[in-house]
């Protein structure tokens, strides 16, 4: 299966990441929200959206994970613990600038029926406490890594390479507008870019 960011160059770094800032106020540009339709399936779909992700991480993300990783261990996959305690839980590749997460058997090393990491977010009250912030927003994405224009990706809309994925190959016929559907993500976005598209 393709991986579910477009295609991009694994040799990027934080020197060519592309941020261009906000003024004050102005919230993110989501170039389709009016005419973007989705819905999520999980678990229906088996969270196939973790699978050969590489999700690209912050580096306060990564810090947060490492700060609480007792927490998560108990949660995992027998074989995610033992690579995760053998190489950690990020790989050598970058992704838009930013280290990526590992997989394993294919997997993000967080999954196991669904996230890990928002599994104990939501125990304690914050479901997205420590996830990080490419998978919060899924199916939002930045336009070609510039975090000052985002879009909500749809089936054969530019040029989607996983439109396969059970919820995109279903967003031509989805009645459900995305702005309702995804609002808790758009409200988080607008969250990330005060932090981070600055």
């Amino acid at each position: 299966m393709p991986s579910p960011s477009k295609k991009r160059s694994t040799k990027s770094t934080s020197k060519n990441r592309k941020s261009f800032p906000l003024s004050r106020g102005q919230e993110p540009l989501v170039e389709n929200l009016e005419t973007a339709h989705y819905r999520c399936h999980f678990p229906r779909c088996g969270g196939v959206c973790c699978k050969n992700g590489r999700p690209g991480v912050t580096p306060e993300e990564i810090n947060c994970i490492e700060k609480h990783l007792k927490k998560f261990l108990p949660l995992m996959r027998p074989e995610a613990r033992k690579k995760l305690e053998k190489l950690g839980f990020m790989t050598k590749r970058f992704k838009d600038g930013r280290k990526t997460m590992a997989l394993s058997h294919g997997w993000c090393i967080f999954n196991h029926d669904g996230c890990v990491l928002q599994k104990v977010g939501m125990a304690e009250g914050d479901k997205w406490k420590y996830k990080p912030h490419i998978c919060v927003l899924f199916p939002v994405d930045s336009v070609d890594g510039r975090e000052e224009q985002w879009f909500i990706r749809q089936k054969g809309y530019r040029v989607e390479g996983w439109d396969e994925l059970y919820c995109l190959s279903r967003t031509l016929t989805e009645k459900k507008p995305a702005r309702e559907s995804i609002k808790d993500e758009l409200e988080y976005l607008k969250s990330f870019c005060r932090k981070h598209c600055r």
